[in-house]
């Protein structure tokens, strides 16, 4: 029993690091702190599923603690402050309780799985799926680590992402948590703002997946053509997500509340970011989507960065750039179509 409990606690631990890679992002971190975080995280994952005696990590469980330990200290170090100090303490605890006796015991067990396989259980079949959910869920977080850094900035350039832009007046532009997604588009300011002043559940849609949106209830339908009739957008007006009916009711029309507006420049969505068309040429439109959030230090922020990093961030790139997809593919195509043909 005091194995498993060693075990969960360690992915625990591991999955708590979220927190920190939301906070050195928004800090603009070194490279190599940022690796420290990677390292960390999976490394702490990697060692309690090792405890739980997940095949390919089981045999490496004291490394990958060991290494996790040297990687989450040196952060934590670099952090400071109670935030700093609390997770150096966890990580000394965690260290001293896999070491010595219990670290026999988990020897133990890991050495008569590796022997007998998973028939060393009373219930083979439960055991060989726990595993390969475990080893699902590894590559995931191993994979979603990696690859953080791309999607958060996904489309554009660093000189974007530091660059004053409309709308920085209703952001909070030295937040810790950002999120910049850009798009070129081959048509005009004009041609691609009519797209996202009718963006809504009971207007345009999002352009994005609506099967996966109509698939978790909400009654969302994406426009193919400009409707003069959804274009009058005002600050105060919210832009729905879900329809009245949505949960019966309870979460019927939540959306985002429009802050700020200036048509064929910028429409800022509040919890949601500035939508900022920033024209090339008089046929070429750069779509940026700036995300700016507090990102401030709390305990909150601390229980919810899992989610956050492994299950929202994700799901939101996946539709977001759908959406820009969607955005440029129809603004284009209404462009083509305005020009007379020869």
């Amino acid at each position: 029993m005091k194995r498993i409990i060693i075990g969960w606690l360690l992915v625990i631990h591991g999955l708590a690091h979220a927190s920190l890679g939301v906070w050195l992002a928004g800090e603009n971190a070194p490279l190599f702190v940022s690796i420290l975080w990677m390292v960390a995280l999976v490394g702490f994952v990697g060692a309690g599923l090792g405890v739980l005696r997940l095949p390919l990590v089981r045999e490496r469980w004291k490394p990958l603690v060991l290494t996790a330990a040297v990687a989450s200290s040196l952060i934590s170090a670099g952090l400071g402050g109670a935030y700093g100090l609390v997770g150096f303490l966890l990580t000394l605890v965690f260290v001293i309780a896999t070491t010595d006796v219990q670290q026999r015991r988990i020897d133990a067990s890991v050495a008569v799985v590796d022997a007998i396989g998973a028939q060393a259980s009373a219930h083979p079949r439960w055991l060989r799926f726990g595993w390969t959910l475990g080893l699902a869920t590894l590559a995931y977080v191993a994979a979603v680590v990696v690859i953080r850094p791309v999607y958060l900035r996904y489309g554009t350039t660093p000189e974007e992402r530091v660059a004053p832009l409309p709308g920085d007046d209703v952001l909070s532009v030295d937040a810790r948590y950002r999120v910049d997604h850009a798009i070129t588009i081959h048509a005009p300011a004009r041609a691609v703002w009519p797209w996202i002043a009718q963006l809504g559940q009971d207007r345009g849609g999002f352009y994005s997946y609506a099967w996966l949106e109509r698939a978790v209830g909400a009654d969302i339908h994406n426009a193919d053509r400009i409707h003069p009739e959804w274009q009058q957008r005002a600050v105060g007006d919210t832009v729905y997500a879900t329809q009245a009916s949505y949960a019966g009711g309870k979460l019927g029309k939540v959306g985002w509340r429009i802050s700020a507006i200036e048509p064929e420049r910028v429409l800022v969505l509040e919890k949601w970011g500035a939508f900022v068309l920033r024209p090339i040429d008089s046929n070429t439109t750069r779509l940026i989507i700036r995300t700016r959030e507090p990102g401030t230090k709390s305990a909150l922020a601390f229980v919810l960065s899992p989610f956050n990093v492994f299950v929202f961030e994700p799901a939101h790139f996946i539709m977001q750039r759908a959406m820009l997809r969607g955005i440029r593919d129809r603004a284009e195509r209404a462009t083509r179509e305005s020009v007379p043909s020869a």
